[in-house]
Formats: structure tokens, C-alpha cells, sequence
């Protein structure tokens, strides 16, 4: 059992629905590129690399279609479950690739700001792995003590790099090698990691 679990936010908490074709579309007229922004963060990384001064505009861009999706956030199934069942034993931190903005903002609306000790946006890191490790850090957890619950392939190599378990909740048919898959979060809210 692990004494420490993170959580990746969207995805695997809850949904937001952003327009991201929309905000891909925005980014691509404002930096005049052909990258497709997907992987979404990696193609924004490159950018920013070549020009620092597109950040700002870039960030602001994402930050208003974010903010236009924060009032229909909503909970997984069972994610209000799992948290309150998680956090009576164990020490919660969140990571997100929204920003900072959106998630306090997703965090009280869905009142589930009080499960997590810490939380770290894409202001703190556009890296998957490094965003788990400042949470790691933050709860002063060894790597073998800690578990991360995610939902993407990046969150799954994010987890090997920062060399802690990994549970995936995958709606997709295939079967990444994660050390234990659920089909959603009403089936992980039945599991041993969360009833054992």
C-alpha cells in the first residue's frame, strides 16, 4: 500500500471542457507555426525555445479558453469517493498541465481543494516528471512509498522516470503497461489501492 498517492488532475479526477482544437487553432495563427501541438505541451516547449516572448501570449491564450471551461467541470464517477477514502489514510498531492487559475478555480468549485497537501501547474513545470517529483518532494515522499494516478502514455513515462507505481485510468481499449489498469474511476474506487 502507498503512503503517499499523487493525482493527475483532467482526465482522471475530472473532465474539462476545453476547446482545444479551438486553442491549438489560436496558437498556430499567434506563432505562426506548423506545428500541430500534439503532444500539446511539448510543441508549446518548442516554441517558447526558439522564442521567449511568445510564452506570455501563448499562456494568456490557453489561460481564457481555460477559464471559459471551468464552470462545467465535473467530478469523475466515484472521484468524490476515492478521495475521501484515500485522504483518511494517506497524503494527497495533484498535478495538472492546466494552469493556475483554472485549477484553484476547478479545485473550489468541485470543493476538492481540501483532499491535497500540495498542487503544481503548469507554471510550476510543462514536464510530467518533473511536476511528480516536486510532489514527491512536497510530501516528503521516498519513491517507494508513493503511487501516481493518471490517465495519458505521458503520465505513465512520467512515473517510470520519477521511478514510483503507476495506476492508469484508461477509458481506451488498449493496455498500457501501467502496474494496474482500471476502465474508470468508479472501477479504481474499488480496488485494493483504495479499499485495501
Amino acid at each position: 500500500m502507498a503512503r503517499y498517492v499523487v493525482f493527475d488532475m483532467d482526465g482522471t479526477l475530472i473532465s474539462l471542457p476545453v476547446e482545444w482544437d479551438k486553442v491549438r487553432a489560436d496558437l498556430k495563427r499567434l506563432t505562426d507555426t506548423s506545428l500541430t501541438f500534439n503532444p500539446f505541451f511539448h510543441d508549446v516547449q518548442t516554441i517558447v525555445a526558439k522564442d521567449p516572448l511568445l510564452l506570455g501570449p501563448m499562456m494568456r491564450t490557453i489561460d481564457e479558453y481555460e477559464a471559459k471551461a471551468v464552470p462545467r467541470a465535473k467530478l469523475e464517477e466515484c472521484a468524490m469517493d476515492v478521495l475521501t477514502a484515500l485522504s483518511r489514510k494517506v497524503e494527497l498531492s495533484l498535478v495538472t498541465m492546466q494552469g493556475r487559475a483554472a485549477c484553484d478555480g476547478i479545485l473550489e468549485s468541485l470543493s476538492i481543494g481540501r483532499f491535497f497537501a500540495s498542487r503544481f501547474t503548469r507554471e510550476d513545470s510543462m514536464d510530467r516528471a518533473a511536476q511528480l517529483r516536486m510532489a514527491l518532494e512536497s510530501l516528503g515522499a521516498k519513491e517507494p512509498e508513493a503511487l501516481f494516478v493518471g490517465d495519458r502514455i505521458n503520465d505513465l513515462n512520467a512515473a517510470r522516470a520519477a521511478g514510483v507505481r503507476f495506476v492508469m485510468i484508461r477509458k481506451m481499449p488498449d493496455s498500457p503497461p501501467a502496474d494496474a489498469l482500471y476502465r474508470s474511476m468508479a472501477e479504481f474506487a474499488a480496488s485494493p489501492w483504495v479499499k485495501g
